[in-house]
């Protein structure tokens, strides 16, 4: 829920941290962005339009975990555009073919991560985050597809092709389960994941 970049309902940043403090917590995770908003003044994501009014909800965190003694890890939905994703930025990675579809065609609002673009984005929002903010550190959700049952966009299947030393015959008959290009295809898969986490490490 987008509401987690705002903490606990009902109080601001510095008193939720002290009430945590004050019970023994020295650490908290954060979500404060996912694949299609940011909760903070960001250049990469569009930030979500709450932002204008309640202010950059990184930086309040920050301020009171630095005030009260807590470690801040903040957590990046990786992939999923989200609830707060602009419709207009969710049309343009519509239109732009990258978002995720299933083999019989069924969208799924989450980037697509075998499109270079997409990791791109992954990436320069995550070092974004780390230069520009005093966090401890980084948690990495939805760091993979959301089942095998994603992505097969055409993208999909001409990186996949391309990066393959045999060509399917049968798409995507030959890469599911069962299929001779299967573990082929599950390793290139990862690879795309792989290449991300790298990256921003």
């Amino acid at each position: 829920s987008s509401d987690l970049a705002f903490g606990v309902q009902g109080l601001d940043w510095d008193t939720a941290i002290k009430r945590l403090a004050d019970n023994g917590f020295t650490a908290i995770l954060p979500n404060m962005l996912w694949g299609g908003a940011a909760f903070y003044d960001s250049k990469v994501l569009p930030v979500a339009p709450q932002v204008a009014k309640r202010g950059d909800q990184l930086r309040q965190c920050i301020a009171a975990c630095r005030k009260y003694g807590l470690q801040i890890h903040v957590w990046k939905v990786d992939w999923n555009l989200g609830s707060a994703a602009p419709k207009a930025f969710v049309e343009k990675m519509r239109q732009a073919g990258r978002l995720q579809l299933s083999a019989n065609g069924k969208e799924e609002p989450w980037l697509c991560p075998s499109h270079p673009d997409n990791q791109k984005l992954e990436i320069d929002a995550l070092l974004e985050l780390v230069r520009n903010y005093d966090v401890d550190g980084i948690h990495f959700d939805y760091i993979r597809y959301p089942g095998p049952e994603y992505c097969f966009c055409a993208g999909c299947r001409a990186r996949f092709q391309h990066a393959c030393s045999r060509q399917p015959r049968n798409w995507p008959a030959d890469v599911l389960p069962g299929g001779p290009l299967h573990q082929q295809w599950l390793d290139w898969r990862r690879s795309n994941i792989n290449t991300v986490v790298k990256a921003v490490s």
